[in-house]
């Protein structure tokens, strides 16, 4: 696979990350003992606001960047649900904000009244986005008239009504389970973990064999796959009842390398209900290296996206964690110290 696709994943799958640990802790905080992790669920929020949105900003640059000669065709076809995800991103962000603030004036019902009113906007763009995610990759909602000249258009019913992805985005909800109890250590919920994981590694090969197996094909006959599996089962059970150094980074670090192993098992093809085998290649699909753009400026791009990603995405997460996590998780714990 040419490696330019796959450091379009690198943006992708820092976004996901990010925005799962948001999204996970407001999802949890109906079904968790909420005062038990109100605090460090704050602080989680408040730190990945930046995060977020400029890996939002990076990615879409990355985009314009790696495939500048069929942006505007797939601008074209994905304008309303990406619209529609920022809006519903703006009030996410609102409902968030608002409770941050009821936090700051000691009014934790309103707080936590906000956080759930947050919930149903995490899952409205949680939802967008797993909807852009697999009708780029499987091509429903992607009418193709003529392949050659990129005369396409949108049906934005099949590209939100069908199987394989409502199957996929529960198994995306499944695995936010997961990581959450993970993340947060979260022992009271240790089988709600094992069974969020179990259901989202079925659905996800479910899915994948059904509308994309190239995917599943490459996931299955990798034995580093089934390494990776073994690992997110046996980190649940230490991270729920050991204290673990570090356990918030490592199941982001492992949350990461998912969703890049998901990119390469793609092995760079996009449309590939819509294109059969031997089209443009032995694999359904096009291969997401004709698409990209010219050598020489992608080199250059490449460089200059890479630093920025270094810099930029890499400086904002320092921060964050430096100044809006350690600092006010040091704070809170010198806080009980003080109580105690």
């Amino acid at each position: 696979m040419n490696e330019f696709v796959l450091f379009f994943f690198i943006p992708l799958a820092w976004f996901v990350t990010a925005f799962m640990i948001e999204a996970g802790s407001v999802v949890m905080i109906p079904v968790c003992r909420y005062e038990n992790y109100r605090e460090k669920m704050l602080i989680v929020i408040g730190s990945l606001w930046a995060i977020i949105a400029t890996s939002l900003v990076y990615l879409v640059v990355s985009l314009d960047t790696i495939f500048a000669p069929v942006m505007f065709v797939t601008g074209a076809v994905l304008y309303a649900p990406l619209m529609v995800l920022i809006i519903m991103l703006a009030f996410h962000h609102f409902s968030i904000g608002v409770a941050e603030g009821s936090s700051t004036l000691g009014k934790h019902s309103m707080e936590r009244t906000f956080l759930v009113l947050a919930l149903p906007f995490a899952l409205i763009v949680a939802f967008l986005g797993n909807t852009l995610f697999t009708s780029v990759f499987s091509g429903y909602g992607f009418c193709v008239h003529n392949l050659l000249t990129l005369d396409i258009t949108p049906n934005y019913t099949q590209m939100i009504f069908n199987a394989f992805n409502w199957v996929f985005f529960i198994g995306v909800v499944m695995y936010v389970v997961y990581f959450t109890v993970v993340f947060y250590g979260i022992k009271e919920r240790l089988l709600v973990g094992a069974l969020g994981l179990t259901l989202a590694n079925i659905l996800f090969l479910v899915s994948t064999h059904e509308w994309l197996p190239v995917v599943f094909n490459s996931a299955v006959n990798n034995a580093g796959f089934w390494i990776y599996i073994v690992i997110l089962y046996a980190y649940l059970y230490i991270a729920t009842t050991r204290n673990v150094p570090f356990r918030q980074a490592w199941i982001f670090l492992l949350t990461f390398i998912g969703a890049m192993m998901f990119g390469a098992f793609t092995q760079g093809r996009i449309l590939e209900d819509i294109v059969p085998a031997g089209t443009v290649g032995p694999l359904p699909g096009v291969p997401a290296s004709l698409l990209l753009t010219n050598a020489a400026t992608l080199t250059a791009g490449s460089i200059v996206l890479g630093m920025a990603g270094l810099l930029v995405l890499g400086g904002i997460t320092a921060v964050s964690y430096k100044v809006l996590y350690k600092v006010a998780t040091e704070r809170v714990e010198a806080k009980k110290a003080t109580v105690k």
